[in-house]
């Protein structure tokens, strides 16, 4: 019977990624809570699999299994793992029936090198680019690609004037794939985390707009309870953060709820609802007029949100049906942007109340006196539908509803 080859590779922030091999007779083990089952069912000695599984429990530096006569039984870190690593390899069996036709079992012949350089192919505009990424020398990537392609009967990848291209199954494929690399991640947080204080990492995208105050509450509670947790913040116009959700790149989009209709992969948890304003520098003209007309607003410059945003709609309405429009030379969704600008001119901005409450405290910038015809935005984080957040993740996501939950009563 053969034995199972050595594939190193990495996940996350340079973390070995087991041998995906390795993974499926951890796996079966489990699942028959015998070794013996195990290899009858993969068509692997006995030893093959007992030494996968010494490699994998090595690599976690923690017992997946207790060896008894009568079976082998998980230990807590096992339960804790062996969810993950389930919920990879269904992903990666999903991976291969959205390219394949339907065709899971062809996902069982997938090695860790192949997830590596498919996914560093689909970030890159050459071969040696993701031959560095993904730490294999050309000559192997090209290789294991082909290997690859032959396993779905079809190219991933063609060349153009630009550089590497993916075809619409690549694309599909690596975007998939790296959403299962995600659960190994959290498999190694969720095992560390059994030592004692919870860790790990949280992914979060921020939308321009959304609320840095609220957000920044909330990491700083989270690390304040728990010292050990990390917390990367991306911040990033919506599309580049939609995306970047659905590839497994960030756990969540906090900001404005606007997922297209189309998508049935992310779901939207509201959070607090915040109004617009109209904001102008301390000392504006307008600052002290008890009521503002729409001859006001039109006589000065405005700085106007981006095209495409929620705020760029409720902008549009805010003039809509005038035969004059004013001056919009200046189009931005950037806070410092419009903070710096409007305190050197005379300029007026469309921003969300939540999001220039310090700027208004510190005499920065001033809210005029006008009601909004249009609804509040409403506000929340989206996240992937089929997403099972560590326990890290889930204080935090605690932490945000109980700090959202606080904003609206104080409103």
């Amino acid at each position: 019977m053969p034995t199972i080859a050595r594939e190193p590779t990495s996940i996350g922030d340079n973390t070995p990624l087991p041998n995906l091999r390795h993974l499926r007779a951890v796996e079966a083990v489990g699942r028959h809570a015998s070794i013996g089952k195990a290899a009858l069912e993969l068509r692997l000695s006995q030893p093959a699999v007992t030494q996968a599984v010494a490699k994998v429990e090595a690599s976690l530096g923690r017992s997946l299994f207790q060896r008894h006569q009568k079976g082998t039984y998980v230990t807590r870190a096992g339960e804790v793992y062996l969810n993950r690593v389930r919920r990879f390899l269904d992903q990666c069996d999903a991976a291969f029936i959205a390219v394949t036709s339907g065709e899971p079992g062809r996902a069982r012949y997938l090695t860790s090198v192949q997830v590596r350089g498919l996914i560093a192919i689909a970030g890159s505009t050459t071969f040696s680019q993701a031959a560095h990424i993904s730490g294999i020398s050309t000559s192997s990537l090209h290789r294991t690609l082909r290997d690859l392609e032959a396993q779905v009967a079809q190219p991933l990848y063609t060349s153009s004037p630009l550089g590497l291209r993916m075809t619409d199954p690549g694309a599909t494929l690596a975007r998939r794939l790296s959403l299962a690399l995600r659960e190994m991640d959290a498999a190694l947080d969720e095992v560390s985390s059994l030592d004692g204080p919870e860790s790990g990492k949280v992914l979060i995208g921020a939308l321009p707009m959304s609320g840095a105050y609220l957000i920044g509450a909330a990491i700083a509670r989270l690390t304040e309870r728990f010292p050990k947790a990390r917390v990367v913040v991306t911040n990033a116009p919506y599309a580049i953060l939609f995306n970047s959700l659905r590839s497994g790149g960030i756990d969540m989009i906090f900001g404005v709820l606007r997922r297209p209709d189309w998508d049935i992969e992310i779901t939207e948890i509201p959070l607090f609802t915040d109004p617009y304003c109209i904001v102008a520098r301390s000392g504006h003209p307008l600052a002290h007029k008890n009521e503002i007309t729409q001859e006001d607003l039109l006589r000065h410059d405005w700085i106007a949100p981006g095209q495409g945003t929620p705020r760029r709609r409720e902008y549009d309405a805010l003039f809509a049906g005038q035969d004059q429009r004013p001056n919009m030379l200046i189009e931005t969704s950037s806070l410092s942007t419009i903070r710096a600008i409007l305190a050197c001119s005379n300029r007026l901005a469309l921003v969300s109340r939540h999001e220039i409450e310090m700027d208004e405290q510190l005499d920065l910038l001033t809210v005029l006196r006008w009601t909004p015809s249009f609804p509040p935005a409403t506000k929340g984080i989206s996240i992937r539908s089929n997403w099972l957040p560590t326990p890290i993740q889930r204080q935090f996501i605690s932490i945000l509803k109980e700090s959202a939950h606080a904003l609206e009563d104080d409103a």
